[in-house]
């Protein structure tokens, strides 16, 4: 495999980089989700003319990226951070220590080898990101741009793969698919219940019997 070409990063990533080691040194002991909070909520305050600086870099460095690419045709690009991790079976977004509680509190569980913690750590990172891209899903085709409840709801009402998961979201009901056979059944006893009511109305009325539905004897 021949030598990578370092893709360009974004004007956020950027920005990220830059103020990573100082946020860390103000929140000593916070974890790394809590500080790439405090750095993401950062950026959102910049103002325009702050952020013109990172956005200039970030097209730096993307001209660097292409002119690399024109200039060595056969050189491999470098994978992304996704596909690094996940030829490493070590990286798990989930802390392991706390999936291990997590399955030790089993009582029907003894001691459990690392192997065994990062693949049910992975497994359980890769059906969060399925239940969550599903939910996005749902969020856009409502118009919406924010996952809620209703979208991880509606999700696995319609989704067969989780159907697994609906004794534990009471609120979540299989939808009743009405097709052609059970509306027509239902149309055939509908039409039995109104026979005796539209016969009697049209039955001939006896001498002598005042207007309207005749009575039955």
């Amino acid at each position: 495999m021949g030598p990578h070409v370092k893709k360009p990063q974004s004007s956020y990533l950027l920005f990220c980089n830059a103020r990573r080691k100082q946020v860390m040194d103000e929140n000593p002991g916070a974890r790394i989700g809590n500080i790439q909070k405090i750095i993401s909520v950062q950026w959102k305050e910049l103002k325009p003319e702050e952020k013109e600086n990172f956005v200039q870099l970030a097209a730096e460095d993307k001209a660097r990226y292409q002119k690399e690419l024109l200039e060595n045709p056969d050189v491999v690009e470098e994978p992304s951070a996704e596909v690094q991790a996940a030829h490493d079976s070590n990286a798990c977004i989930y802390p392991l220590g706390r999936v291990r509680k997590i399955v030790q509190s089993d009582p029907d569980v003894g001691k459990i080898s690392k192997d065994a913690l990062v693949a049910i750590a992975k497994a359980s990172e890769l059906f969060a990101q399925f239940l969550g891209t599903k939910s996005y899903e749902q969020a856009l085709y409502r118009n919406k741009r924010q996952i809620k409840g209703s979208d991880v709801t509606q999700t696995i009402q319609t989704t067969a793969s989780l159907d697994w998961l609906r004794e534990d979201f009471p609120d979540v009901k299989p939808i009743r698919v009405d097709t052609t056979e059970s509306r027509s059944k239902k149309d055939q006893e509908t039409n039995k219940a109104i026979l005796p009511v539209s016969a009697s109305f049209f039955k001939p009325r006896a001498v002598g019997e005042p207007n309207g539905a005749a009575t039955e004897e």
